[in-house]
C-alpha cells in the first residue's frame, strides 16, 4: 500500500468515526514579549535550579529559561525569542554566586550557585554543628539487649539512641540488622518515657517502619507541613506561623523525643533543614540513619555526610556485621561491593557463583527474565516499562492474566484481572501509598480496579487508575531500596552506577543475580567495565567511617519529584502553577490590544 493510499484510508476511517475537520483555522494568540516580567523569570529559573542541584552552568540556566518561556506561551519570531532567552540567561548569571574564583572556568563546569542555596546549607550545617557540640552520655541498656540477638555494634547504637546525645549518626551496610536495633532502642526510650518518632522518604516505608518497630512513623513531608512549612514544585519555601499553633497531637514533638530520619542518605537539604528546625524548637533529639554507599538524594543532598563529618565519635556509629543473607560468604562479598575493594576478585566470585548472567542480546535478556522468580530491578523507568510489557504479554498468552475487561492507563498500559500493579500516588482516602503493590481482582465499566495487597482490598476509581497505577512486575532501583525479598534480579545497563548495583544486589536473602547484555559490556572501556560498575565505589566513596565522603554537589540529581518532597494532598498543583505563571507576566495597560488576550491560567 502506497503512502497516498494509506493516508486516504486513514481519512476514510476518521470520517466513519464521525470526525469532521474544522473549516476555519484557530487563531493562536500567544503572550507578547513585552509582557514578560524578566526579573520574575530569573527568580524562577534560579529557584528551580536550586531545588534540583547545588550548582549549575550557563547552559542549565538557558535550558530552564527556554522551558519557562514555552510554559507561558511566548509568541515571537525565532531571532527575537533567542534574544529574550539570552538576556534572561545573562541576567541570571549575574545573579549567581561563583564557586570558583577565576575567570577561565570552562563553560561546561557547573561553577555557579545562588545565595539561597548557600544560605540553606549554611543554616543546615550550623544546626548540625550546634547539636554535635553538646556533651552526651550513653544509656545503660543491659536489661533490654540481654534477651535480644544483638552484636556489639548494635548494642552501641541502642545505647547511643537511648542516651543524651542531641545528634546521633548511624550508618549500616545493607542487611546489617537496622530494624532489630531500632526496635531495641524504642524499648529503651519507652522506659525513659520518651518517644521514638520515625520519618522516612515514602509513605510505604513509613508504614513498614510503624509495623516493624511499633513506633510512630510518617513521611518526612508530613510533620514538616504540619509545622507550617509550605513549598511548591518549583522549589519556593515559606512558613505559615498560624499553622504552627494548630498542631495535631501526632505531629507534636516533646523535649527528649528522638526524631529518627531513616534512609537519611536520600534526604535533601530543604526537608532536612525543616526537620532540624522542628526538632530545635521542641528540644527533641535527632538521629540520622542511612548509608552513604547506597542511593543519594534526588535533589540537593549531602545531609548525611554533613552530619557524619561533625558528629562526635561516640555518637557516630556503624553497623558492619551483615545478618540478612542465608549464605554468610555472600554477606562478606557484599561488604567488598559496598566499599569497592578488590573489584576483579569480587566479579570473579560473583561469576563463579552463577550470579552474573550474560545474554547475547537485549531480546534474549528480556525473554529470560520473564520466567525468573523474585523481584526484577532495572535502572531506568524505560527498562521497567519494557519488562512489564513483555511479562504481561507472556502471562496473557499463558492465561495468567484475563484478556477481558482490561483498562488502559494514561501511559498506554493495559491492566486486567490477575495483573500485578503498583499505586504511584499517596491517597489517604483510598488507603493506598506510593509504590504499594497489588494484585488486580476486578475491573469495572468506568476504568476502575479492585485490588488486593498486604493491607487488604481496595477499590480504585478510574480517574486514579488512569493517572497513578502502573504494572509492577519490575521496579526501579529507587523503588527497591529499603525492601528485602527472597530473590532479586538486576538488569545492568549503560546508566547503572555502583550505588544502584550495590542496592539491587543486596535485596535478596537467598539469591541476587545481575543480568548483562554481551554487546553492551563489550563496548565499555576497561575503567567502565561491568566489573567496575558492579563492584567499584562511586566517585564519593571509599572514605573513612564518620568522615567526609561527599560534597552536596556530588550527590545532586536532576530527576523530578524527589521522594522526600511528596506533597500533602492539600497542596494543589494547579494552584501552584497558576501562581507561578501569573508572576511571570506584567499586566497590560487597560484597554490595550494585549489586554484583550486570553488570560494565562
Amino acid at each position: 500500500m502506497s503512502g497516498d493510499e494509506l493516508r486516504a484510508r486513514w481519512v476514510e476511517e476518521l470520517h466513519h468515526l464521525g470526525f469532521t475537520p474544522p473549516t476555519v483555522g484557530v487563531e493562536h494568540r500567544g503572550v507578547p514579549i513585552g509582557r514578560v516580567n524578566r526579573d520574575a523569570v530569573v527568580d524562577l529559573v534560579l529557584t528551580r535550579l536550586g531545588a534540583r542541584r547545588s550548582s549549575w552552568n550557563a547552559a542549565d540556566i538557558r535550558g530552564e529559561a527556554e522551558r519557562i518561556m514555552a510554559g507561558v506561551d511566548v509568541l515571537a519570531a525565532a531571532p527575537v525569542r533567542r534574544e529574550l532567552v539570552e538576556d534572561l540567561t545573562d541576567r541570571a548569571v549575574v545573579r549567581c554566586v561563583p564557586l570558583l574564583a577565576r575567570d577561565d572556568v570552562p563553560e561546561h563546569v557547573r561553577s555557579l550557585t545562588s545565595r539561597e542555596v548557600l544560605d540553606v546549607e549554611a543554616d543546615l550545617i550550623a544546626r548540625i554543628t550546634a547539636r554535635a557540640g553538646l556533651p552526651a552520655t550513653s544509656a545503660q541498656v543491659g536489661n533490654v539487649v540481654a534477651g535480644r540477638p544483638l552484636d556489639d555494634a548494635q548494642r552501641q547504637v541502642v545505647a547511643a539512641l537511648g542516651g543524651t546525645a542531641q545528634l546521633v549518626v548511624v550508618e549500616g551496610a545493607a542487611g546489617a540488622g537496622k530494624t532489630t536495633t531500632l526496635a531495641a532502642a524504642r524499648e529503651v526510650l519507652e522506659m525513659q518515657d520518651t518517644r521514638l518518632v520515625v520519618v522516612t522518604p515514602t509513605l510505604k516505608a513509613a508504614q513498614v517502619a510503624q509495623d516493624q518497630l511499633g513506633a510512630a512513623a510518617f513521611t518526612g513531608a508530613w510533620p514538616v507541613y504540619q509545622h507550617g512549612f509550605r513549598w511548591d514544585e518549583d522549589g519556593h519555601w515559606s512558613r505559615d506561623p498560624v499553622a504552627r499553633t494548630e498542631l495535631p497531637a501526632l505531629a507534636r514533638l516533646l523535649p527528649g523525643d528522638v526524631l529518627l530520619v531513616d534512609e537519611a542518605g536520600m534526604l535533601d537539604q530543604d526537608i532536612a533543614r525543616a526537620l532540624l528546625a522542628i526538632a530545635d524548637e521542641a528540644k527533641a533529639r535527632v538521629a540520622f540513619v542511612g548509608d552513604r554507599h547506597q542511593l543519594p538524594a534526588v535533589g540537593r543532598g549531602g545531609v548525611l555526610d554533613h552530619a557524619a563529618r561533625r558528629a562526635s565519635p561516640e555518637a557516630c556509629l556503624e553497623l558492619e556485621n551483615v545478618h540478612r543473607f542465608t549464605d554468610p560468604s555472600y554477606a562478606d562479598l557484599t561488604l567488598l561491593m559496598r566499599t569497592g575493594q578488590r573489584p576483579g576478585e569480587v566479579f570473579d566470585d560473583l561469576h563463579a557463583r552463577g550470579l552474573i548472567q550474560i545474554h547475547s542480546s537485549e531480546v534474549e535478556r528480556l525473554a529470560a527474565l520473564t520466567h525468573v522468580d523474585g523481584t526484577l530491578i532495572a535502572d531506568t523507568r524505560e527498562q521497567v516499562a519494557s519488562l512489564n510489557a513483555v511479562i504481561r504479554d507472556e502471562r496473557l498468552a499463558a492465561g495468567g492474566t484475563s484478556a477481558g475487561g482490561a483498562v488502559t492507563t494514561a501511559a498506554g498500559e493495559r491492566i486486567g484481572v490477575g495483573d500485578q500493579v503498583a499505586t504511584r500516588r499517596n491517597d489517604r482516602d483510598l488507603g493506598v501509598a506510593n509504590r504499594d503493590r497489588w494484585t488486580v481482582t476486578g475491573t469495572d465499566d468506568h476504568g476502575g480496579l479492585v485490588v488486593r495487597g498486604r493491607s487488604g482490598v481496595r477499590t480504585l476509581p478510574g480517574v486514579y487508575v488512569r493517572q497513578h497505577v502502573e504494572l509492577a512486575y519490575a521496579t526501579t532501583v529507587h523503588g527497591a531500596q529499603g525492601e528485602t525479598v527472597d530473590q532479586a534480579h538486576l538488569l545492568i545497563g549503560e546508566a547503572t552506577g555502583a550505588a544502584a548495583a550495590y542496592v539491587a544486589m543486596t535485596r535478596g536473602r537467598q539469591l541476587n543475580t545481575a543480568h548483562l547484555v554481551a554487546e553492551t559490556s563489550m563496548r565499555r572501556e576497561p575503567s567502565g567495565s561491568t566489573c567496575s560498575v558492579a563492584t567499584a565505589p562511586t566517585s564519593d566513596q571509599a572514605t573513612p567511617r564518620c568522615g567526609p565522603r561527599t560534597t552536596s554537589t556530588a550527590t545532586d540529581r536532576t530527576r523530578s519529584h524527589p521522594p522526600w518532597h511528596s506533597r500533602p494532598r492539600c497542596c494543589g498543583t494547579a494552584h501552584v502553577l497558576h501562581l507561578n505563571r501569573s508572576r511571570l507576566l506584567h499586566r497590560p495597560p487597560a484597554g490595550s490590544a494585549a489586554d484583550q488576550l486570553p488570560r494565562v491560567e
